[in-house]
């Protein structure tokens, strides 16, 4: 019997094989143990937490202090929940790395870096930018349908809703937007349905800001209810300010413009606005920034 991953298994004489159940989600079994140390919760995290757990791998998360690590601090963890000394075999880093940067790492899944192996994947290859893809690919694990659409949610959500992203339809990227949003925020769909169509009318309505010979809805100082979602789904770039709730920092930020406009919004940031800890990543489709006021992040 051959399976699809290649491997032949030849049954003694008169030992049938037993088929192997038909189930794309059913990891193979590693040929490694891995522990894998995980960054923010967040939806895509929680997927790949649960496929890591049925492939039989070990689970740790990054922490800071005797809490799990947020997007603002991820990069500076203080030491993973594992036990020291338990696991033998190497470690992967997702999403998350340790204050101290003289530690190595021996495996990196992320998106987020320059220096990151999905950092510059364009949307045609959000399979392989996404933390999701790269941990399916180590473990030998197919992508499904629904693996795909978070996947490509993830890496690129402006573009797959522009239908960029090979095999995800627009339209089938909303619905599945919706029901898994509405299902990780504890909504009824109807509700979170009403949220986007307000925000969708909001952004169509929003001013226009020239940033660098480019056009950005001006979202300064609102509060328009889904914001990054309404602007994807209509394509339209969008800048936008917000305080963080757990750095109490002021965020700039730009949504879902092309390459050329997030890196001329990037020079506009640092430059004009003066901000600081600029980052981005102009082939996803965001950027951002702080004020330079308030407490630091971390």
């Amino acid at each position: 019997m051959v399976f699809p991953c290649g491997i032949r298994i030849i049954a003694p004489p008169g030992k049938p094989v037993r088929p192997a159940p038909d189930e794309n989600t059913r990891p193979r079994r590693p040929i490694m143990h891995y522990l894998f140390v995980l960054g923010a919760r967040d939806p895509e995290m929680t997927i790949i937490e649960d496929l890591v757990r049925k492939v039989g791998h070990e689970v740790a998360h990054a922490m800071a202090g005797e809490r799990r690590v947020h997007a603002g601090n991820a990069y500076a963890a203080e030491r993973a929940s594992a036990r020291p000394g338990r696991h033998r075999g190497p470690v992967v880093w997702v999403e998350c790395a340790l204050a101290d940067g003289g530690v190595p790492r021996d495996l990196v899944v992320d998106h987020h870096r320059e220096d990151d192996p999905g950092f510059s994947m364009p949307p045609e290859r959000f399979w392989e930018g996404a933390s999701l893809g790269q941990v399916c690919t180590l473990l030998g694990i197919d992508p499904t349908r629904e693996l795909r659409l978070a996947a490509a949610a993830d890496h690129c959500l402006n573009a797959a809703y522009l239908g960029r992203c090979p095999g995800i339809a627009p339209e089938e990227m909303r619905a599945w937007r919706l029901a898994s949003r509405a299902a990780w925020q504890k909504l009824s769909p109807e509700v979170l349905a009403r949220r986007i169509e307000t925000g969708i009318a909001q952004v169509r309505s929003l001013e226009r800001l020239r940033v660098g010979g480019f056009e950005f809805a001006d979202a300064m100082g609102r509060e328009i209810p889904e914001v990054p979602e309404a602007s994807a789904i209509l394509g339209i770039a969008v800048m936008y300010s917000r305080v963080e709730p757990r750095s109490g920092r002021t965020k700039i930020g730009a949504l879902n413009g092309t390459p050329e406009m997030l890196e001329a919004w990037m020079d506009f940031a640092r430059d004009v606005l003066g901000l600081a800890d600029v980052y981005g990543s102009p082939i996803r489709g965001y950027a951002g920034g702080y004020l330079r006021e308030g407490p630091r992040a971390g």
